[in-house]
């Protein structure tokens, strides 16, 4: 605790202060450091910033932050967001070679890790490729234009619970069999409000993070609130060194980080729905879609982008044990029956996948225990477990059905009352 009137020096990478004003670490030599300040639309580099009894000063490379973090050494002016986003997306296809939407999601991805404690949730993306060598490839090449891009072999957060204020890193995880543990937690911390327990208490830092997998084995266990990139090349790739990519960093950093100086508030503030998708990959498209306030082009782009995933998402869904008793639920509803049993609706699911050929049964106890989930109110009579089909019982069910997509609404149905005060999407 400092005494009264005393100064506390307070190392950072970044600050917004109270009145607006912007701090952003950058390099002023290889491994030297300054403040960038930013303060009515102007930018003014400093050794320090007092502001009340704070002083900030530059964090420190190989103290404060590893050696390897990609920082801008100042701003530059770029044309316009969709003429540096073009750009981007030009690099990736040139050196990388990748298929046009692949380079598309990396740009997107870019962009949205120079906003990560601006939006929820924050940025994570798996990248697959056939070939490793490719793949490191790209991670070089996307660290060029990411936030704070930190690239780790292998991810232990402890070992980045002390950075310092304002970080917000960009790990680029070259781990090709990353553990469920490790998605589990790139999942879980996807969310604001969720923090790290470690020794010294819990700490909660927004960051990205971008993960290699070599196999699908991990497919189930990676949320739709991921990007999904392909690194495979389209045609032979460029061989990339490391002067060339300091040369694409020094170029692009400074342009990004203006943009980010220029946008920031706005991106925070700004509420792009793109309510032609659902679910998880609403929010990852909310996400990278307001980083560009102004472009709606840019907007119907990762709409697009988004639409395979997004119906790969509701297959998904319609396909699951959940949507299958549902799909039992509706019939029973259609079928006018006043109460069903757990027998009943697992014979009616089992009919359902035996139709489909999916290869497999549910047994009444699985059912039943998909029941419970669905909060209907089961009672136990002398035929066993079920429950009354009442009015308000068979809207919940439309409803629960209607959210997951349940293929019993693209069948050819006779609507009764529920079905149509049901959405249109539902039908």
């Amino acid at each position: 605790m400092a005494a009264s009137g005393i100064s506390v020096s307070s190392p950072i990478a970044s600050a917004v202060l109270p009145h607006g004003d912007q701090l952003e670490l950058i390099r002023k030599g290889e491994n030297s450091t300054s403040l960038l300040r930013w303060t009515g639309g102007r930018a003014s580099k400093c050794r320090d910033v007092q502001f009340g009894r704070r002083r900030f000063i530059p964090a420190a490379i190989d103290e404060d932050l590893p050696t390897e973090i990609t920082l801008a050494t100042g701003v530059s002016d770029y044309k316009s967001a969709a003429d540096l986003f073009d750009r981007i997306v030009h690099i990736f296809q040139s050196i990388c070679a990748l298929e046009q939407n692949n380079a598309e999601m990396a740009a997107f991805l870019a962009f949205a890790t120079h906003f990560v404690e601006c939006r929820d949730p924050a940025p994570r993306a798996i990248v697959t490729g056939i070939d490793t060598w490719e793949i490191s490839q790209f991670l070089q090449l996307l660290r060029s234009f990411c936030r704070h891009a930190i690239p780790v072999a292998r991810f232990a957060p402890a070992d980045y619970s002390n950075l310092p204020g304002g970080c917000s890193p960009t790990f680029l995880i070259s781990d090709p069999r990353p553990s469920t543990a490790l998605l589990k937690f790139l999942d879980a911390t996807q969310r604001s409000g969720f923090g790290m327990a470690q020794s010294k208490g819990i700490v909660n830092r927004p960051f990205s993070a971008v993960i290699v997998t070599s196999g699908h084995d991990l497919d189930d266990m990676i949320p739709n609130t991921f990007c999904r990139i392909n690194a495979t090349p389209q045609i032979r790739p460029q061989l990339l060194d490391a002067k060339a990519l300091r040369r694409i960093a020094k170029t692009f950093q400074p342009q990004l980080l203006l943009y980010r100086l220029k946008n920031r508030s706005r991106v925070a503030k700004v509420n792009f729905d793109p309510d032609t998708l659902s679910g998880a990959t609403r929010a990852l498209a909310s996400v990278l879609g307001s980083c560009f306030p102004d472009s709606e082009e840019l907007h119907k782009r990762v709409v697009k982008l988004l639409e395979p995933q997004d119906e790969e998402r509701r297959l998904d869904h319609a396909r699951c044990e959940s949507a299958v008793v549902l799909e039992a639920l509706l019939i029973a509803c259609h079928e006018g029956r006043a109460s069903v049993h757990v027998g009943e609706i697992a014979e009616l699911a089992n009919g359902i996948l035996d139709l489909r050929g999916d290869g497999y049964g549910l047994e009444a106890r699985k059912v039943g225990s998909i029941l419970r989930s669905f909060s209907l109110g089961l009672r136990r009579d002398s035929r066993g477990y079920g429950f009354l089909l009442s009015t308000e019982c068979q809207r919940r069910i439309h409803q629960l059905g209607h959210a997951l997509d349940v293929p019993f609404f693209q069948g050819k149905i006779d609507k009764c009352d529920i079905c149509k005060n049901l959405p249109p999407s539902a039908l």
